[in-house]
C-alpha cells in the first residue's frame, strides 16, 4: 500500500482495499492493517525529508477518497450517538474520518464534525444532540492539552470521551 500511495497509483490502492472488503475484511480492519501503517510511514518519511509535502498530501487525499467509497451502513438498533472531531489547531480531518467509519461499522449513529472544531462549539453540539460518546482525534502535541480539556468538559456533561 505504501508504494501505491507514494507513487500516486490510486487505482491500485483502491482495487487492493476493495478486494479485501469484498472478501469480508471490514473497512476498519483494512484501515488499521494497511492504510494507517502506510500513512504513518509516509509521515515519518516526510518528517525526515525523504518525501515532499505534496507526496504526503496526495497520499492522504487518496486514502480519503478510498474511505469515502466504503462508508459502512449497518442496520438495526444503534448503540448510541457519537460525535467525532479534532479541536481547533488540529487541521487533519483524515483521523476523524477513520474514527467515524470505525464507529459506524460498530453500529453507532455518528456526527462527523471534522477538523478544527472550536471546543465550546463541540461541547454545545454534544449537549444539543444528546451525545453518548465523543471521540477527539489528535495529530500533534500542540493540541493534545486542548483536546484533553475539551474531553474533561464533555465528561462533566456525562458524555464519555476518548482522546
Amino acid at each position: 500500500m505504501f508504494l501505491h500511495l507514494i507513487s500516486g497509483e490510486e487505482r491500485k490502492a483502491r482495487d487492493l482495499i476493495a478486494g479485501l472488503i469484498d472478501s469480508g475484511v471490514t473497512v476498519t480492519s483494512a484501515t488499521q492493517e494497511l492504510l494507517v501503517p502506510a500513512l504513518w510511514r509516509i509521515g515519518q518519511d516526510w518528517y525526515a525529508g525523504r518525501l515532499s509535502i505534496s507526496t504526503e498530501h496526495r497520499a492522504a487525499a487518496i486514502v480519503e477518497r478510498i474511505l469515502g467509497e466504503h462508508h459502512p451502513g449497518p442496520r438495526g438498533r444503534r448503540r448510541g450517538t457519537a460525535v467525532v472531531a479534532a479541536v481547533t489547531g488540529d487541521r487533519h480531518a483524515l483521523p476523524t474520518l477513520m474514527a467515524a467509519i470505525a464507529l459506524r461499522e460498530d453500529n453507532w449513529r455518528v456526527h462527523h464534525r471534522g477538523a478544527g472544531v472550536p471546543p465550546g462549539e463541540l461541547v454545545a453540539f454534544c449537549r444539543s444532540h444528546a451525545a453518548d460518546l465523543a471521540v477527539l482525534t489528535v495529530t500533534s502535541t500542540t493540541v493534545s492539552r486542548r483536546a484533553s480539556h475539551t474531553a474533561a468538559s464533555l465528561e462533566d456533561l456525562g458524555v464519555r470521551s476518548i482522546v
